[in-house]
């Protein structure tokens, strides 16, 4: 995810890293690593964050471009960054999901990782990542979603929606993700729906693949 300043929020920056650093031993750790395993080529990571993706990266990986909008989430990925830059070619780049300053069909993988929540336009940004991949390409995705009608984990959203993105560095908790897959030409039937982390209202999560019609 040219950066905003509504895309920094660095108190959160600094609770999240140390969260993402904890789960990352956990099942969020394990489903980092099985949906990176289907990366290969040059791949995109739209939402770098902390960078913790980068330890989960398969060697089928040949080129990362990744887009980071928050600077003190740049900062805080700044040591993953140069380790993985030891092994293989890694650029950052200070951008948004809806604004790709890429080519089109350029990409030959990209990387949805808890980051689809904070984008301001969702549909744009997957619109944005069809244009840059390449034919043939696959879309690796991670990440919360709305909870299913009368759910416990959908009540506790409708409840918390309006200030969670206030406390939670600008997430909504409550995107249908799939649908937005589905409604911008991609096929979802490889998506998995599943509980990474067991709180209410990011419990609900989809795993695994989309692709382009």
């Amino acid at each position: 995810m040219a950066c905003m300043a509504t895309h920094d929020h660095p108190l959160f920056t600094r609770l999240y890293g140390v969260i993402a650093g904890l789960e990352d031993d956990g099942p969020v750790g394990a489903a980092r690593t099985t949906v990176a395993g289907h990366l290969a080529g040059r791949t995109l990571i739209v939402g770098l964050g902390p960078g913790f993706d980068l330890l989960h990266l398969p060697d089928s990986v040949t080129e990362v471009i990744a887009v980071e909008p928050s600077a003190s989430m740049r900062r805080a990925a700044h040591d993953r960054v140069t380790d993985y830059a030891k092994s293989r070619p890694i650029r950052v780049i200070d951008a948004v999901a809806e604004d790709l300053p890429l080519a089109d069909a350029s990409i030959d993988s990209i990387l949805f990782a808890y980051v689809l929540c904070t984008v301001d336009d969702p549909s744009r940004a997957m619109a944005e990542a069809r244009r840059v991949l390449r034919p043939g390409g696959v879309v690796a995705v991670m990440e919360h979603v709305r909870g299913a009608p009368g759910s416990w984990s959908g009540r506790a959203q409708r409840v918390v929606s309006r200030i969670w993105p206030h406390v939670a560095g600008g997430c909504h908790c409550d995107r249908d993700t799939r649908a937005a897959f589905a409604d911008a030409g991609f096929d979802t039937s490889d998506l998995t729906d599943t509980v990474l982390v067991n709180v209410p209202p990011v419990a609900p999560a989809v795993v695994g693949t989309v692709r382009p019609h």
